[in-house]
């Protein structure tokens, strides 16, 4: 199945009508969204993910968003309007401390991925990390957050130039990025079409925070997990 075959399936599953009259590069920027089609529960999206290789991984990853966004959605829909992106709500069942070892863990792995990168300079700067707090709130234009910007150079450098395993993939890329407009959390869902990575799953404690409604943040030593 060719990158337009398989375009041309999950514009039909989605229903959606589109012009794919295109370079087969910008593919990617005509599913923008794709994955709000399937909202509230995810009923159908099976379709998108069927044709992939690791197509029941890469849909059990994603599954979870839909499960914990269902109500809210189903709201919206109620109240006639649909939602842009997926938005958690905050779990109340985690409280503080496992709401900091689980940003604690983030920390640990990004390690991981910094020695998997051979990357010292982001090593030390995790290094810093002694602890963690949790706030209501982040205000990042009173504070840059050098490390964080460090990290997202790292993830996003490595998504572009690691090999996928089935190159199908690509023509999701806008779609995952648009679940939240978040780099990292899109690395997370196509974790298993990645062919050169670490061991370990290591965005799994920030997907974890990402369902339990919570960001993060890095400032003076600290990991800092505040409410979306």
């Amino acid at each position: 199945m060719t990158n337009f075959e398989y375009a041309r399936r999950i514009a039909e599953a989605a229903r959606l009508d589109l012009d794919l009259d295109c370079e087969e590069i910008n593919l990617q920027d005509k599913f923008y969204g794709l994955f709000q089609c399937f909202m509230p529960d995810g009923a159908g999206a099976r379709a998108v993910f069927a044709p992939l290789q690791n197509g029941s991984e890469l849909q059990a990853r994603i599954m979870p968003i839909y499960a914990v966004t269902a109500q809210q959605t189903r709201e919206a829909f109620d109240q006639g309007a649909a939602p842009g992106y997926f938005c958690p709500p905050q779990d109340t069942k985690f409280d503080e401390e496992a709401l900091k070892s689980l940003a604690l863990a983030h920390v640990r792995n990004l390690k991981i991925f910094a020695e998997f990168l051979g990357d010292n300079e982001l090593l030390k700067m995790l290094g810093e990390i002694k602890s963690a707090r949790v706030q209501e709130s982040f205000d990042f234009r009173e504070y840059e957050d050098e490390l964080a910007g460090a990290v997202y150079e790292a993830i996003t450098e490595w998504m572009i130039d690691t090999q996928g395993l089935d190159a199908k993939l690509s023509v999701l890329g806008e779609a995952y990025y648009s679940v939240d407009c978040d780099y990292l959390l899109s690395a997370y869902l196509q974790y298993p079409n990645y062919a050169q990575k670490p061991q370990a799953d290591f965005l799994k404690p920030y997907f974890e925070l990402y369902l339990a409604g919570r960001q993060v943040a890095f400032e003076r030593g600290e990991v800092v997990v505040f409410t979306r």
